[in-house]
């Protein structure tokens, strides 16, 4: 839960707007626990993808969405929604892509409906016009059931802190989103069944425990906040505040400047990748 009086101004500017466009949005068709009798279709002019090229998405990975994926691999496959429904907490997601025709050089608009139960599982999918679901592969029949397995860390890896903030800061810094962009998305990309994102932060034992557990909390809402405003669904993102617990070094240097220099590996955010 953010404290929002406690946020830096940039981060306050985006969850303000996550908030705005999460209340602004409504679901088109009556969906209960991602289900629906009766879909219901945007209007396609206006379509606002957040990447144009998404529109023109990877056939493999289009065939990987079906019933029972999570909304963050979703997201992983095919990108984000394209009529700004909101991101948290939303249960239909609507695409319009440009799928291969048959003739050369020639597209066909298909607008693609994913809905997603309590739990943010894929439920049902459509096409329209009917005939897109053949242009995409055919990926709209039945799935075969998979044995279930259970959460497990599929893919991990370690950002320095200096690198997403300045000393004693959970401000991101002016690098923070190249360094994100490069490590941290770079992983959720290359995993699969993604199910959820945990993000740890650290701080190193400068300063009292308690303080070093909530600026390490801060840190890790950060870069929530910086990758939900990405179009990452911010249900599918975990976050914790480890404080300076499971330091990466020791260090007994007498002067400070030297102590923060030594301690610079213990400042870090975590970034695990969660799949079934």
């Amino acid at each position: 839960m953010f404290t929002l009086h406690r946020l830096p101004a940039a981060i306050l500017t985006i969850a303000a707007t996550l908030v705005l466009a999460a209340c602004g949005t409504r679901t088109l068709s009556q969906v209960h626990d991602g289900m629906t009798e009766q879909p219901v279709w945007p209007d396609p002019a206006k379509v606002r993808p957040l990447i144009d090229q998404t529109m023109h998405p990877d056939l493999a990975a289009l065939a990987k969405v079906a019933p029972g994926v999570a909304k963050l691999e979703v997201y992983r496959l095919i990108g984000h929604p394209m009529y700004r429904e909101g991101i948290a907490g939303v249960h239909e997601w609507d695409y319009l892509f440009k799928l291969p025709s048959g003739e050369p050089g020639k597209f066909a608009d298909c607008q693609y409906k994913l809905l997603f139960n309590d739990q943010m599982l894929l439920s049902q999918t459509f096409w329209n016009p009917q005939g897109c679901a053949e242009l995409a592969g055919g990926q709209a029949a039945a799935v075969e059931p998979q044995e279930p397995q259970e959460p497990h860390v599929v893919a991990s890896a370690e950002v320095s802190s200096d690198m997403l903030f300045d000393f004693d800061s959970a401000r991101l810094s002016a690098h923070a989103p190249e360094a994100i962009d490069q490590q941290i998305l770079k992983v959720l990309e290359g995993a699969e069944r993604v199910e959820s994102l945990s993000l740890i932060g650290y701080a190193d034992r400068l300063g009292s425990a308690a303080y070093n557990l909530d600026l390490s909390r801060r840190r890790a809402e950060a870069v929530k906040a910086y990758l939900v405003a990405k179009g990452v669904p911010a249900e599918a993102i975990q976050t914790e505040g480890r404080g300076s617990n499971d330091p990466v070094v020791q260090c007994n240097d007498r002067s400070r400047s030297a102590l923060i220099d030594c301690l610079k590996p213990n400042r870090r955010v975590r970034v695990e990748v969660i799949a079934r």
